[in-house]
């Protein structure tokens, strides 16, 4: 008895993996890791207020 359920709760939590999985935003849009890191670098510099050191020339 105690098999039979160990097997039917993986399998459930499985299925369960498997749905949430096949049910994401991002699976319908083709980004490379570099594309996605570009895009989180321009937000993250276009939020931070600009100092001295990103100006150029400046030593």
């Amino acid at each position: 008895m105690v098999d039979n359920f160990s097997i039917a709760l993986t399998h459930v939590l499985m299925a369960i993996a498997l749905w949430r999985m096949l049910h994401r935003d991002d699976l319908d849009h083709e980004v490379s890791p570099r594309m996605r890191w570009q895009q989180q670098r321009d937000a993250e510099t276009a939020t931070r207020p600009a100092t001295t050191e990103d100006t150029p020339g400046h030593a």
